[in-house]
């Protein structure tokens, strides 16, 4: 084993008893984290039989991101993710494929894990990188491609600073970049073939089904999606101070965890209802509190405006911002989306940017302005679909 990647083994085994207490605990509120899942589901050779492409995903939002792709490769996919609750969904949405949680990133783990496989291509999802499961990779021969890969300017310095562990997984990996700017810093990291392709998240936005719930005729709906601490309050002090001039206003409010969901009902200033509680969201319920997963896209088609979570987070750094546009409303974001800057660059002209400070005034003027809130929505309806087709480019340089 080369120096590097010895050296991260060890460190990485002596501190694997208190990365899984960690993680058991910081994950409740999250599905939930399995030990037994990790060391123990590792695939056999009936179940992946056929099946030569392995694509890997993060957690939830990356399972959702990546849909359509995994959608073209499904007769010959197996889908692995880091997190349990990704996992999940993965398995909810694609049941026909064998879904997997990577083990611990220690060589024997992860050796046996890639040969139980026996796959010849594996494709991850934006940039998640595991020094000892792609080394294992690379060593038995599969093709290692990032797609939609994207490099942050705080992941540049971390990967340049890695580079002791990381250097011949770059050498030996294409990176099929969501922007330029991505490619750019590929290619200074040495990557063997760096490419741009664009975002897979504008192929992954789609009409989701219809949602099961009766709301009755309330103006105007305001969605907040993905909310993380301290948005909620936001979102209550606004909801407030809109419902003085617009006495039917209706939050609805999507946490992204959604173990914290129970503890907004004592949090929010009003009558707030949970998803599971009632599909029936009586006439004074101020807040509707979406405590299931794989709901949110739906709950946007019911909006009159989308608020992003995680953008009035500094710890954060957004959420993904397309999923209102297919339904033509337009969309708020705060000032921290450093995670979807590619993204935001493209439809920056059909975005609503706030601040703490003035989110009330621009929430307000969307209402009283029925031109300004279509021409905004109307504006990232055709954005999205002016930058579609990823899916094809990717596998275009995969399947050359």
């Amino acid at each position: 084993m080369r120096i590097g990647l010895f050296i991260y083994n060890l460190l990485y085994g002596v501190s694997l008893p208190v990365l899984l207490t960690v993680a058991k605990f910081t994950s409740k509120k999250r599905g939930g984290f399995s030990v037994k899942r990790r060391f123990f589901s590792f695939p056999s050779e009936s179940q992946v039989e056929g099946r030569d492409i392995w694509i890997h995903c993060a957690s939830i939002g990356e399972v959702n991101s990546a849909r359509p792709l995994i959608e073209k490769l499904k007769d010959r996919a197996i889908v692995t993710t880091f997190t349990d609750y990704g996992a999940d969904r993965a398995l909810k949405l694609f049941p026909e494929i064998p879904v997997y949680v990577i083990p611990p990133d220690m060589k024997p783990f992860t050796d046996r894990f890639v040969k139980s496989l026996g796959v010849k291509k594996l494709l991850v999802y934006e940039t998640e990188i595991w020094p000892s499961l792609l080394t294992s990779a690379i060593e038995q021969k599969v093709e290692v491609y990032f797609v939609s890969g994207k490099i942050t300017e705080s992941s540049f310095s971390l990967y340049k600073r890695l580079s002791l562990v990381l250097k011949e997984i770059f050498n030996s990996s294409v990176f099929l970049a969501r922007s330029d700017k991505d490619a750019e810093r590929a290619k200074e990291l040495g990557f063997a073939k760096v490419k741009t392709v664009g975002d897979l998240k504008f192929d992954s936005v789609m009409k989701p089904k219809p949602v099961n719930v009766s709301i009755g005729n309330r103006f105007p709906i305001i969605v907040w999606g993905s909310t993380h601490e301290g948005e909620e309050v936001l979102a209550g002090k606004i909801h407030v101070k809109l419902k003085e001039e617009f006495p039917q206003i209706l939050t609805i409010v999507a946490p992204r965890h959604v173990g914290r969901a129970e503890s907004l009902l004592s949090l929010l200033p009003g009558k707030a209802v949970l998803r599971t509680q009632s599909k029936n969201v009586p006439s004074d319920t101020d807040f509707y509190i979406v405590d299931t997963v794989g709901e949110l896209s739906s709950f946007y088609s019911l909006g009159d405006i989308a608020v992003i979570g995680g953008t009035f987070n500094e710890k954060v750094g957004g959420h993904n911002p397309l999923e209102p546009m297919v339904f033509g409303i337009p969309v708020v974001l705060g000032p921290y989306y450093s995670h979807f800057q590619g993204v935001i660059s493209k439809i920056k002209e059909c975005i609503i940017f706030s601040t703490h400070e003035n989110l009330f005034d621009k929430i307000s003027l969307l209402i009283k302005n029925d031109e300004l809130r279509h021409r905004v929505g109307v504006c990232g309806k055709r954005v999205l679909e002016k930058e579609r087709s990823v899916t094809e480019r990717i596998l275009k340089e995969v399947f050359v």
